[in-house]
């Protein structure tokens, strides 16, 4: 079993690399930047001053899922995963329900139980400046974005060089990558590697996958043993971010440990839970749902 598992890791780090791309050297981004949010130029203040208190009850507020449905009321596409005997976590189990639409909760679960329509689209999306990217046109919450802009300046002055990799995805642009993933390698891998479409924590647009130049702007497990990926792990909880698929939690998450995965939840609750080393499912009491 090790020795499966320990194949698996290499595939996956060929994988990662070939799913990072890197543009060409950018102008290097000023302390403010600028996003476009509906065609509208969106200045974002990187030294705005935030009510925490305010913060902390929003994030704490409880959301009516007035916008969850039964994943039988949903009109199949003919592009389903096939249901049959087996429902592992490891697998792509049965849809326990499925979101209509963004209700705003920082908190939203999408993972292998939980899922979105095909049309699901997060509002209050902004543009990444390519500058910060290692690919064009990327996208993700506004709220989220301006967190990470803190994070990536505090990281910058320690003399890392991040990217960001990966963050908001479509259902078809996530069915693309399920597929190669599928068509190159296991049945196996391309579960516990890559998400079935509506089921990716990236459509939320709270999720993005960082790369940096002591990786050569790839994705490798072994992120979380150079300086870089430490501090990533020890301060991101500082600016509202969580590491996101944990190792030792694959059978709660479904997916194999990415030293590169953050997800947004705000200050309050991403120290708690980053304290407490568990995972979001953990933390909403949503383990094996």
């Amino acid at each position: 079993m090790k020795k499966f598992f320990a194949i698996l890791l290499s595939i996956a780090m060929i994988f990662a690399f070939s799913a990072c791309g890197v543009s060409d050297e950018p102008e290097e981004p000023g302390d403010d930047q600028e996003v476009t949010e509906d065609d509208e130029l969106i200045e974002i203040d990187t030294d705005d001053e935030e009510d925490d208190q305010t913060e902390a009850e929003d994030e704490t507020e409880e959301v009516v899922k007035e916008n969850l449905l039964d994943p039988s009321e949903v009109e199949p596409r003919g592009d389903e995963p096939p249901t049959g005997d087996d429902k592992s976590i490891r697998g792509v189990p049965d849809l326990i329900d499925v979101l209509e639409y963004d209700d705003g909760d920082m908190l939203v679960l999408i993972n292998k139980y939980h899922g979105s329509l095909p049309d699901y689209k997060p509002k209050d999306m902004v543009e990444v400046d390519p500058a910060l990217a290692t690919w064009s046109d990327l996208t993700m919450k506004k709220k989220a974005y301006k967190a990470y802009l803190k994070m990536y300046e505090a990281a910058k002055e320690e003399g890392f060089d991040l990217k960001i990799c990966s963050a908001y995805r479509s259902y078809d642009g996530q069915q693309e990558l399920f597929n190669n993933a599928l068509a190159n390698y296991s049945e196996e891998y391309a579960h516990m590697y890559s998400a079935y479409p509506g089921r990716s924590e990236h459509h939320t647009g709270l999720a993005i996958d960082i790369t940096s130049a002591s990786m050569d702007w790839s994705l490798r497990q072994d992120f979380a043993d150079y300086p870089d990926g430490k501090w990533l792990y020890e301060h991101c909880q500082d600016y509202g971010f969580i590491l996101r698929y944990l190792e030792g939690k694959e059978d709660i998450t479904g997916y194999m440990y990415e030293p590169w995965h953050f997800r947004y939840v705000g200050k309050k609750i991403a120290k708690e839970i980053m304290k407490k080393g568990i995972t979001l499912e953990e933390y909403l009491g949503k383990v094996d749902e």
